[in-house]
């Protein structure tokens, strides 16, 4: 399919070429000096040139998806993303991924067990953790998944310790209705429920008045 050159962006990094019908194709400094002159009005095969960059957008893409893991690990929708915003085609994204899968490297339902532990040790509730979760581009069954298997003991210690924390914070509310709201309404944003809330601020009680 061919298609006419209407704007090419260029920086450090590389060119942006964009088509007439919006589409955009990423060159590195070295793919855009590579290959033969683009200039703006040409008319060009998109097909073609997609097929010339597939293997040189490859082995970078996968280099900065390994440079990525290497901090922390990802979900696979956070690669992807990150991949995006550097331009690069939905086929070199999808050779990464599977290579990265291939490799062990991505792993949503390992992602998704160990990031809910962690976000349950750092006080947050169920409805918190589902909701960081999603926006990592985790599946919900996943998702849901990795919440069945949260540790029951390790998370409600979490919980009774946020509301010894708010207790402290609002002990000095004259009003004790409105001190005992306002904790609700912060382990609420936290993603902790009614129920498990009051059970943690009674056990939070429970633990001051032993002390």
């Amino acid at each position: 399919m061919k298609d006419t050159v209407c704007e090419i962006a260029e920086d450090k990094r590389g060119a942006l070429v964009t088509f007439e019908d919006g589409e955009t194709l990423w060159f590195s400094r070295d793919a855009w000096r590579e290959h033969a002159p683009i200039s703006i009005g040409a008319e060009e095969d998109v097909d073609g040139l997609k097929v010339w960059l597939l293997p040189r957008q490859y082995p970078e893409a996968l280099n900065y998806a390994v440079s990525l893991l290497a901090v922390r690990a990802r979900a696979s929708g956070e690669i992807r993303q990150k991949l995006r915003q550097r331009r690069y085609m939905d086929d070199t994204i999808e050779m990464v991924e599977y290579k990265l899968e291939k490799e062990k490297l991505l792993d949503d339902e390992a992602f998704a067990r160990e990031w809910a532990a962690s976000c349950a040790r750092r006080q947050m509730g169920k409805s918190r953790i589902l909701q960081e979760l999603r926006r990592k581009g985790i599946s919900r069954e996943l998702c849901e998944q990795a919440l069945e298997e949260l540790d029951g003991e390790e998370s409600g210690a979490a919980a009774v310790a946020l509301a010894a924390k708010l207790l402290r914070r609002y002990a000095k509310e004259p009003d004790q209705r409105k001190a005992m709201g306002k904790l609700l309404s912060a382990m609420a944003r936290r993603g902790y429920g009614y129920e498990e809330s009051r059970r943690a601020v009674e056990a939070a009680l429970d633990e001051i008045e032993e002390a």
